[in-house]
Formats: C-alpha cells, sequence, structure tokens
C-alpha cells in the first residue's frame, strides 16, 4: 500500500528526518522503566522503528525478542546495524508480516501522528492484530484532532487523542495507564497509552 505520507517518508525528506534524529537520548531508558511497570513482554514490536532506539533502549532494561519494521530502507540498514540481533524488517503498519497474535506488546512511537485519518483504522487494525496482549502509543496528542503543518508540509502530522482513537476502533482495549512525557524523559511533550487487550 502507497499513501501520500508513506511517499514523503521514503524521500530525502525523510532520510533528513532520519539524520536529524539519529542520536542517543539515555533519559528514554528511565522513561521505558516506567511505561513498562508490570507488564510482562517477551516478544515486541515498534511499527516504525527508524533507526532502532528505542528498541535498543528496551534492549539495555532486559528486553531480547526485539522487532521492528519501518518503510525507510536507509533507517532499515542502520537499526540492523544498531542492533543485529533485532528482528528489523522493511514494511509498513498496513501490512504486518506476522501471524496473529505473534508480540506480547506492540507500539509505535511518533508514528501514529503521521498516518492520515482516512487510512489509520487500517494501522490500528493490523497492530491490534499481531498483538497478543499489550499496546503501547507515544504521540502527540490533542483533545480533538488537528492537522498540523510539519516542517512545511501539509497532510504530513495530525494530533489527537490516541489511546481513545484506539479504544472506539478496539471497544475491548483497557487503559492501563498516561504517562506524559517530556523533555526531561527525552521526549517532546508525548503522551504515553498503555492498553491492554481483554479479550
Amino acid at each position: 500500500m502507497q499513501t501520500p505520507q508513506l511517499a514523503l517518508w521514503r524521500s530525502e525528506f525523510g532520510n533528513a528526518y532520519t539524520d536529524r534524529n539519529d542520536r542517543e537520548r539515555p533519559e528514554r531508558i528511565a522513561a521505558w522503566r516506567r511505561i513498562l511497570d508490570g507488564i510482562d513482554t517477551v516478544r515486541t514490536l515498534e511499527v516504525g522503528c527508524n533507526v532502532g532506539w528505542n528498541l535498543a533502549y528496551l534492549a539495555r532494561i532486559g528486553l531480547t525478542d526485539l522487532y521492528g519494521i519501518e518503510p525507510q530502507a536507509g533507517a532499515v540498514a542502520r537499526a540492523r546495524q544498531r542492533g543485529p540481533g533485532f528482528g528489523i524488517l522493511q514494511g509498513t503498519a498496513f501490512d504486518l508480516p506476522f501471524r496473529d497474535g505473534y508480540f506480547d506488546l506492540v507500539f509505535t512511537s511518533g508514528v501514529l501522528i503521521h498516518i492520515a485519518p482516512d487510512t489509520i483504522d487500517m494501522a490500528l487494525d493490523e497492530m491490534y492484530r499481531v498483538a497478543r496482549r499489550w499496546i503501547i502509543a507515544i504521540e502527540y496528542d490533542a483533545p480533538t484532532e488537528q492537522e498540523i503543518p510539519y516542517r512545511g508540509h501539509r497532510g504530513a502530522l495530525w494530533k489527537r487523542d490516541h489511546g481513545a482513537l484506539w479504544q472506539r476502533r478496539h471497544p475491548d482495549l483497557r487503559s492501563v495507564r498516561r504517562i506524559e512525557l517530556g523533555e526531561e524523559s527525552g521526549y517532546d511533550d508525548c503522551t504515553c497509552h498503555v492498553l491492554e487487550k481483554t479479550r
């Protein structure tokens, strides 16, 4: 599947994003400990892993069976180099090449914001399908959906209540916790939603 947003991220614009953000944020290690407190996960997938920093932080806190999927070829190469033991695949949220319930945890970090309103349900359904129990969304939130101009581009970023979005699409999801993540945690005013499948 191709969308205008995927085309943008696979262009030089996406390469520039990768170059700009390929840096360590050690504060995120403590943030991930907070996020995963009380959550038992063995196999984990990050959808939109870019160069693999989140997976590296998870490895540092003891997670071992880590996978990522990423549409941008250059970022995939860097992620594989960063974590040779990670299962990094090139692909998109719209077609995850895994069986139902394959992962204990599926998460995004700054990815859902870049999926357009007319296609986001497809992405949510795929992530829900491959998640056995836990779903985490770390995104820019707003009470109502609003498109935000992003580095000179329209149709590239939407703020919304991502926890509510998930629960509207899949009502069996239970909100376990909501954490605000700021600069002290290595994030840029993001909201983390931790959700659990109840069926």
